[in-house]
């Protein structure tokens, strides 16, 4: 069976002399398909069973990462044979075990010349709470699995800090609120969302010049309450210790998709560069932008303070990818969507 799979290849176009042989392969695969499905594989060839040569291509950078890192995934074919299957396409990450870690839809990547096929691309992030070793990158639709990409998920450490809070600190993450808890279901709703516009694809700027950081992305953080109860979690970013009325910048081109007073995270900025991927600026004393601009790489988004849930003056950035946080040192030192490469590095699997 799994030999199968990986050899599987779109069925040519049939002469009319093999027609009776056609239909016998097509029930051949029919009966293939439901054996497949009684063994709990969900492998179907069906998706695949189109009157076209082109084989699918694909490419994966990188094919291995750490937690927190972005994984592009991108897929070469003639997506119109999918019919609407072509506009439910994701990527998957799943752990050795079944379970879904992380997941994102596929987006069209402009034309490149030299290539014809068509090509969407994917990019997801590696939970910074994943452990490491083998998993699979799967790429589906609602209904079908299309590939099994192998992929490995590197080891790492992260650190540990406890804070403690003041009294309004300490009523702004404990106290009964309404207001704060619209305030998430909004911010979920938008990172969630995911659209077609490519705003860009290069290496971020970090927002501040400053080097100095006093919490490092992925932290496990314990919040000691001035009631003497504490909870744990995590820092979903890297926290600049800036003073107030730093400048703060645009990491990319993107979309203003927020620009407002959030109760947890004071004055806030988020701004969108690719379908799914987004980057957050938090605990600002001023903003210099509006819902609905579109920013270049190095704009002034306002001024750092200390708004919100903050001990002192910073400034909060984070990165995520399809809901997921993601590391925003990775997204400085490579370009995310390098379509060069993409399109350099596809090929069959």
């Amino acid at each position: 069976m799994t030999q199968r799979r990986q050899t599987a290849r779109f069925a040519p176009s049939l002469p009319p002399m093999l027609l009776l042989a056609a239909v016998f392969f097509l029930g051949c695969m029919s009966r293939y398909s439901a054996a497949a499905e009684e063994t709990g594989t969900g492998y179907t060839l069906a998706a695949y069973l189109q009157y076209e040569v082109r084989e699918p291509r694909f490419a994966l950078i990188p094919q291995s990462a750490r937690p927190g890192y972005p994984v592009t995934v991108a897929y070469s074919y003639d997506f119109e044979s999918l019919g609407a299957q072509a506009q439910s396409l994701r990527a998957v990450l799943v752990s050795a075990d079944g379970r879904r870690l992380s997941r994102a839809a596929f987006f069209s990547l402009p034309p490149q010349e030299g290539h014809g096929a068509p090509v969407k691309a994917a990019v997801l992030a590696i939970p910074f709470t994943a452990a490491f070793g083998d998993v699979t990158i799967r790429i589906e639709s609602e209904e079908y699995t299309i590939r099994d990409l192998p992929f490995f998920i590197e080891d790492r450490q992260f650190h540990s800090e406890t804070i403690f809070l003041d009294q309004r600190n300490t009523t702004i993450r404990t106290a009964p609120n309404p207001q704060r808890v619209a305030e998430s279901q909004h911010i979920w709703g938008i990172f969630n969302r995911t659209g077609t516009d490519i705003y860009s694809g290069d290496a971020f700027l970090r927002p501040v010049t400053s080097t100095r950081r006093t919490s490092d992305f992925g932290s496990r953080r314990v919040f000691q309450y001035v009631t003497g109860d504490a909870d744990t979690t995590f820092h979903f970013g890297i926290d600049y210790g800036v003073p107030t009325g730093t400048d703060v910048m645009a990491s990319a081109r993107g979309r203003v998709v927020l620009a407002r007073y959030r109760i947890v995270t004071g004055n806030s900025v988020v701004l969108e560069h690719l379908p799914g991927v987004y980057t957050l600026y938090y605990h600002m004393d001023s903003l210099a932008v509006s819902e609905g601009d579109i920013v270049e790489a190095g704009a002034l988004l306002g001024q750092s303070g200390v708004t919100g849930l903050a001990t002192g003056p910073h400034l909060h950035w984070e990165v995520r990818v399809s809901g997921e946080s993601a590391d925003p040192d990775a997204f400085v030192s490579r370009a995310v969507l390098d379509k060069n490469e993409i399109f350099s590095q596809l090929t069959t699997w």
